[in-house]
């Protein structure tokens, strides 16, 4: 088979402070699909980050750079306002270049947007930061949208859930980790496609480094019930892609410590 970059299709999906969270990792918390993606999959027991913040990582997974070569020192977001440097060629830059589609769906959170250019952009910069990474029916209508405009052409898509994060300090309405955001009870609004699973905070199994307190129990709890969104949102988004020996799904799910 030819080892030319145009005839493939490439899907990376990032989750937002996932980790040791699924069965993988020994977790009772219930992820089946992630659990199945892992049985074939090369899976990183050690691994490590030059900075454990959001912005930095991900502009190293994009970049192939640690954050102090590219420029993303902190958090790209408000009043820290970090960015790459002009001068950094990313990979949807490389790719574009290449003829390939780039496609983002879900939390960026990198800039500026010379430094990472997509053709197909729905982000946090221009939707609800809730309703385009936690949404998982709406995450699967846009990934649709963009496969169906894209053809055959080969592309590549970038998924940003910004599950499992918490939300707590800025939509408390849904819960600490939006665990209630989207489960039909009353002002949750309805994410069609998510079954939810809630735990009982007694019988969480708390990792050896977190202190075992109610309030842990009450906050691991409510990350898992998200953990099992993020699941089922890879379980619907993965029924879309081309299903041919050429197509590379690649999957990060990292850990902010």
């Amino acid at each position: 088979m030819s080892t030319n970059i145009s005839m493939y299709f490439y899907h990376l999906t990032v989750a937002d402070d996932a980790g040791f969270e699924m069965g993988v990792y020994n977790s009772i918390c219930i992820t089946p699909n992630l659990n199945a993606l892992s049985r074939k999959s090369l899976i990183f027991n050690n691994a490590y980050t030059s900075v454990s913040s959001c912005s930095p990582s991900r502009s190293a997974i994009l970049t192939g750079m640690p954050n102090h070569q590219n420029g993303m020192y902190g958090l790209h977001n408000g009043v820290h306002h970090f960015d790459s440097f002009n001068g950094v060629r990313s990979l949807p830059s490389i790719l574009g270049e290449n003829g390939i589609r780039t496609g983002i769906i879900g939390k960026k959170h990198v800039g500026p947007e010379r430094t990472y250019p997509f053709n197909f952009s729905e982000t946090e910069e221009n939707n609800d930061i809730n309703q385009i990474g936690r949404n998982i029916t709406n995450i699967k209508l846009l990934v649709r949208e963009f496969l169906r405009s894209n053809k055959s052409e080969p592309f590549f898509l970038y998924i940003g859930f910004h599950d499992p994060h918490r939300c707590g300090h800025t939509t408390p309405q849904y819960g600490e980790f939006c665990e209630k955001f989207g489960n039909g009870d009353d002002g949750m609004g309805l994410i069609p496609d998510w079954i939810p699973i809630y735990y009982d905070p007694k019988e969480i199994k708390l990792p050896f480094f977190v202190q075992d307190t109610p309030a842990a129990r009450k906050d691991v709890a409510a990350q898992w019930a998200v953990m099992t969104r993020l699941d089922q949102g890879y379980l619907i988004m993965g029924y879309h892609f081309p299903v041919e020996e050429q197509t590379y799904m690649i999957q990060v799910l990292y850990k902010i410590f």
